[in-house]
């Protein structure tokens, strides 16, 4: 469970701006310990992606370029680094043809920026095979990383489990449940989604009653015992 200061409802904007800044050294130390396959990206190479490259060229309503079939695989296999493993999710995802995944996600989320229903964009860019709630909230994400959070295991504990790892079914319902949550405590601190997601991530993987290390490692916290749901609803 999270500590007292660190609960949505509590945390103040110091003490989540020093958890974010630990959020770098973090995934140096996870990418360190799990290094990739000869030919692969490393954890840190792909979150340079995620964050920054992927960012910057499709951000906003009029991005830099449309998110390709590459795009998305490259962003799949972060996401499965950064997070749990399921092996089926990238052969599923790679059996998309190239133009549908192109047209798909272009059509959703012109849709979006036009109506801001962040529900509405993730169900078109679902259509594409292997692509559920959580894969789409990241490609939206990717187009509006200020008010679209990614449905990440970390950020629904955190936001939503009061910081328990609790089962998660993955569905319409529970995203709404968190996105609810993120732009509650957004507005609160004036944060952008990606930094609630980062929090999160510390939060849940790093040992956060230790000091803030300025090199090295970040201390991790062995995982929590496992309840029956989340209690839904929690702020």
């Amino acid at each position: 469970m999270a500590d007292i200061d660190t609960l949505p409802d509590n945390i103040p904007i110091s003490r989540f701006n020093e958890l974010l800044s630990r959020y770098t050294v973090l995934i140096k130390s996870i990418s360190s310990e799990k290094p990739s396959k000869a030919g692969q990206s490393s954890l840190l190479e792909l979150d340079e992606y995620r964050y920054k490259v992927a960012v910057d060229a499709f951000r906003s309503d009029k991005p830099q370029r449309r998110m390709g079939h590459d795009d998305v695989k490259k962003l799949v296999d972060w996401k499965l680094r950064h997070g749990k493993f399921r092996p089926t999710l990238m052969k599923l995802v790679s059996s998309n043809e190239g133009e549908v995944v192109r047209k798909t996600i272009q059509e959703a989320v012109e849709q979006y920026w036009l109506d801001n229903n962040i529900t509405k964009a993730m169900d078109g860019i679902a259509k594409l095979k292997g692509i559920g709630p959580a894969t789409a909230s990241l490609l939206l994400s990717i187009h509006d990383p200020e008010r679209v959070i990614f449905f990440s295991d970390e950020a629904f504990w955190w936001l939503c489990c009061g910081g328990q790892k609790l089962p998660i079914k993955y569905n319409t319902k529970e995203y709404q449940q968190l996105n609810t949550v993120a732009d509650k405590i957004a507005r609160r601190l004036e944060v952008g989604a990606t930094d609630i997601e980062k929090v999160a991530y510390v939060i849940m993987k790093g040992d956060v009653s230790q000091p803030a290390p300025s090199t090295g490692r970040l201390p991790t916290k062995p995982p929590a015992k496992k309840r029956q749901g989340c209690r839904r609803g929690y702020t």
